[in-house]
């Protein structure tokens, strides 16, 4: 059985096709990384979600290395409360020197740590992965040779080859990820002899990750509100 080869305007029209699939992938993912209309990409300095988050420096916390400490947190679960708690003092007594205390009556200071919110600041979109960018227009190319060399010949393994790279590298541009970018506002207060604190300074941290949902970025936003904290102690 003879088969005729695909006309050359519809070879050029299916190239074209694919084109517009090429250039609907590109437009949708950068939409995708600004949903809000923003001039700014999320996370920058002029993005103004981004200040929302930003890490707000806290007075200095006098506190000299050998002296004890104690860290009551309060404003999340058990859990969050004691894994915060520990996070901190591990960074006090590493990067401080400072011991840590069994109760807030027995410490020389005890740091007063009240989580408010944890909130959603926003996405971006996130690149795509070269490995599967990479697979994409392999295997493209791959089914575009055969198909076209099927119907057209050398001609059409060609023209099929060429379009299958463009479909695949379309694929790929859809393909990316989504960055989160979540906040943390916290109040920190200081106090001696198990009183409560006088005053409590409000903090601000933001981290993100690709894909990531509200428990996923807790570790990370402890660890940036505790990096907060430790900067503020000093001799």
């Amino acid at each position: 059985m003879h088969i005729c080869p695909i006309p050359y305007r519809l070879a050029a029209a299916l190239c074209l096709a694919m084109l517009c699939l090429l250039a609907a992938g590109c437009s949708s993912h950068q939409n995708s990384a600004n949903p809000d209309g923003s001039n700014f990409p999320p996370g920058t300095p002029a993005d103004s979600r981004a200040n929302q988050a930003d890490a707000t420096p806290l007075p200095a916390i006098k506190a000299k290395p050998g002296q004890s400490v104690f860290v009551d947190v309060s404003g999340g679960s058990a859990t969050f409360n004691a894994d915060l708690q520990s996070m901190l003092t591990a960074y006090l007594q590493s990067e401080r020197e400072l011991i840590p205390a069994e109760s807030a009556k027995e410490a020389d200071l005890t740091l007063h740590v009240a989580v408010d919110d944890v909130m959603p600041l926003g996405s971006r979109s996130t690149p795509a992965n070269a490995g599967r960018t990479l697979g994409h227009t392999a295997t493209g190319a791959m089914l575009g040779a055969l198909v076209g060399g099927s119907t057209g010949g050398g001609r059409g393994a060609a023209w099929g080859v060429g379009g299958g790279l463009l479909l695949g590298l379309g694929v790929s541009m859809l393909d990316g990820g989504t960055s989160n970018i979540w906040g943390m506002r916290a109040r920190v207060g200081t106090s001696k002899q198990g009183k409560k604190p006088s005053e409590m300074y409000t903090v601000n941290v933001s981290a993100e990750g690709e894909n990531m949902g509200r428990d996923d970025i807790l570790p990370a936003l402890e660890d940036k509100l505790s990096s907060e904290i430790v900067k503020a102690v000093k001799p």
